[in-house]
């Protein structure tokens, strides 16, 4: 059907085209003439509108034709088919499990024996002859004494370290140079506050005047006025030594040895020489330079 309508309009198009345009171009009507009326017919203006009305119509056959496109078919639905029912009375058949597989029980071992170890008989000493003589029995040791109690000290033991510091020139110097430094910082904070150095008539120390050796010094100045680390209480013996008018004062560490090229003149600390020094027995400390002979 959509292809008769598309070539019946391409045929009134064709028609009606060529008598409308038979107006107006030069076209031999002779052929007509055999029609009775014909030729006038086309010449007139009624075959022109009659060729425009013609054409129109076969033009909107064409374009139905094509808008409609024709129907499509209906797919059929496929019919899926329905599984038959099972019959009555019909039991599905499950296969039974197979039996487990039990194994034979191993045959039992046979119980094994123990054998009991064999202990080999420990040696015995040879026995003495019957000539040996017997050892007579050793007499029962006295009991130690229990230490008793002492006032005086222990005496110094070898291996001590405190003993073995006292006995080192090196060690001992050093800490008399520590000493010494603190000791005339002090001084210089006490003329500093008084205008004066603390009076001590004659060049003594520890031993002769006791642990206030320089008078006015400590507490205030100095927590405690430290003593020769020496310790010696002869009166030859090493020790700190203070002398003073107020004005100059003289500060030394005397009667020590410096045996072991120890190097005490440092910080300010200077060597005495008023006192001809020897590496046995020499003296160091701090002095102004009124007392440098004293």
């Amino acid at each position: 059907m959509r292809g008769f309508l598309i070539l019946l309009g391409l045929l009134l198009v064709l028609g009606g085209g060529a008598l409308a345009g038979a107006q107006y171009a030069p076209v031999d009507l002779s052929m007509l003439d055999r029609v009775a009326g014909a030729k006038e017919f086309v010449a007139s203006p009624m075959a022109l509108y009659a060729g425009a009305g013609a054409a129109g119509f076969g033009l909107l056959l064409i374009i139905i034709a094509a808008a409609t496109g024709g129907k499509k078919k209906k797919e059929k639905p496929v019919r899926v088919a329905k599984a038959a029912p099972a019959e009555a009375g019909t039991e599905r058949m499950i296969a039974p499990e197979p039996a487990p597989v039990i194994a034979a029980p191993a045959a039992a071992e046979p119980p094994r024996t123990v054998q009991p170890a064999v202990v080999a008989p420990k040696p015995q000493p040879p026995s003495a002859p019957p000539w040996a003589a017997t050892p007579a029995p050793q007499a029962a040791s006295a009991p130690a004494a229990k230490p008793t109690a002492s006032g005086q000290p222990p005496p110094a033991s070898e291996n001590d370290p405190l003993s073995v510091w006292r006995r080192d020139p090196r060690l001992l110097n050093r800490k008399r140079v520590s000493d010494l430094v603190s000791i005339n910082d002090a001084l210089k904070a006490y003329y500093t506050r008084n205008g004066a150095y603390p009076k001590a008539t004659g060049l003594s120390g520890f031993r002769e005047r006791g642990a206030d050796w320089i008078p006015g010094l400590s507490p205030d100045f100095l927590a405690e006025l430290p003593r020769d680390p020496a310790l010696s209480n002869d009166a030859a013996g090493a020790q700190y030594v203070y002398v003073s008018d107020g004005t100059d004062y003289k500060l030394l560490a005397q009667g020590v040895s410096l045996v072991g090229g120890t190097h005490v003149e440092v910080l300010g600390v200077r060597i005495d020489p008023t006192r001809q020094p020897t590496a046995e027995n020499a003296s160091f400390g701090f002095w102004s330079p009124g007392f440098a002979e004293a």
